[in-house]
């Protein structure tokens, strides 16, 4: 009757309850010497909002320990599980902490049981608002031009740039430079594509295509030729001519590698009198002449004074009859 074994079953019941939790510890015994315990290294993301972005180092893995079956753990591999902490909810500045979860996929999928722990369990991270911002570039050269020439300038198109990232950290940042750009050998203007120098993992450049355009020129310097002879041209045939200003002096304009071998005697300060009708005293103007390779800046003096006298003729002698 159902009394009677009740009564059997709760007979002896300490014993019985006894040996019920031997059986049990005898089978979590033989359960644990049954299973392996794994560490692996796992990939690590982060969703969020993409209004804010994280001022925290993020890792790009998690270490977690697996448990289970022998056979079973070791054909797990790294990519059968991705470890995620979701942040997407946050709507405000701040640190904020996380849960770490796994995904599990391939193989993980089908070991049963199969235990996962998470080293760490959560995340913190401090997050702050997206921003924009437009900051100027920077070019930046390297390498040697070749002897007499230098940089006269640069173009960037364009020469400014879209940066994104946190607001704290733009407010630091007022300029980014260019990558270097290789000037060696270069005698003549050239233009080339060039990237950004962004070693910032916080900050994005949103528009990176640039192009920057080098100017190259000679170098130049300025020379001043003294005692340049006054130099008088197209004086009539009847008429003697006399200047005030024996010499002058004319200021050049030439590169390095001409400047020592220029002489005063290569230069002249002319005073042309193809106009002068008769004789008198005038002040005329003097026009410097150089060679086609110089360049003048200045010369003095720029009129002249120059007394016209007409020439005695002698009589000739009369020839005998």
């Amino acid at each position: 009757s159902p009394s009677k074994l009740f009564k059997n079953i709760i007979r002896n019941w300490t014993a019985k309850l006894f040996c019920f939790a031997i059986a049990i510890i005898v089978v979590l015994f033989n359960r644990m010497n049954s299973m392996e315990e794994r560490y692996l290294s796992i990939p690590f993301r982060i969703y969020s909002n993409p209004e804010f972005i994280t001022t925290s180092e993020i890792p790009k893995s998690i270490k977690v320990a697996i448990r289970g079956n022998r056979d079973d753990i070791y054909t797990i591999l790294n990519d059968d599980l991705s470890a995620y902490a979701d942040f997407r909810d946050i709507d405000e500045a701040g640190n904020h902490e996380r849960a770490i979860k796994v995904d599990k996929t391939g193989n993980a999928l089908y070991m049963n049981p199969l235990e996962i722990y998470v080293k760490p369990a959560k995340l913190n991270i401090l997050v702050e608002h997206k921003k924009l911002k437009r900051v100027a570039l920077e070019p930046v050269v390297r390498g040697t031009l070749p002897d007499g020439f230098e940089i006269s300038g640069y173009l960037l198109s364009p020469s400014e740039v879209t940066v994104e990232g946190p607001e704290s950290v733009l407010e630091k940042i007022s300029s980014i430079k260019t990558l270097p750009v290789d000037i060696d050998g270069h005698s003549d203007d050239f233009s080339v594509s060039v990237g950004v120098d962004n070693k910032n993992q916080l900050v994005k450049v949103i528009n990176s295509d640039i192009k920057i355009s080098v100017n190259i020129a000679r170098i130049m310097v300025v020379k001043n030729l003294a005692h340049v002879p006054v130099t008088i041209i197209n004086c009539p045939d009847n008429f003697t001519a006399v200047s005030n200003v024996i010499t002058g002096s004319i200021k050049i304009e030439t590169d390095t590698k001409k400047s020592e071998s220029i002489k005063p005697s290569d230069v002249k300060l002319i005073v042309d009198l193809s106009k002068i009708k008769e004789p008198g005293v005038y002040n005329l103007p003097i026009k410097p002449e150089v060679p086609d390779n110089l360049s003048i800046v200045s010369f003095t003096p720029d009129t002249v004074e120059v007394t016209i006298t007409a020439m005695e003729i002698s009589p000739q002698p009369e020839a005998a009859p």
